[in-house]
């Protein structure tokens, strides 16, 4: 994680059938460092990587809370990460 970075994962409950549609806007966003369609109980994972914990606000809120076919999202701020 570069310094001063705030690193989120946003983890995402879609309507059926919107997948395709929710993607495609999540990678028009710039600070959407990785886009993963799972399985299990989310959908969509995203990692965000932002300068502050106010932009990453604005970045869900303004953006991400917008897309149509997003049901519920989840964000899990990284505190720490350990390279293996």
């Amino acid at each position: 994680m570069m310094a001063g970075k705030v690193l989120a994962y946003v983890l995402m409950d879609l309507e059926l059938g919107h997948t395709d549609e929710v993607l495609e806007a999540l990678r028009k966003i710039d600070e959407a460092t990785t886009v993963a369609v799972t399985t299990g109980s989310y959908d969509i994972v995203v990692l965000l990587e932002t300068n502050s914990l106010e932009e990453l606000y604005e970045i869900t809120v303004q953006k991400i809370h917008r897309i149509p076919g997003i049901k519920e999202t989840s964000t899990a701020v990284v505190e720490k990460i350990t390279r293996v």
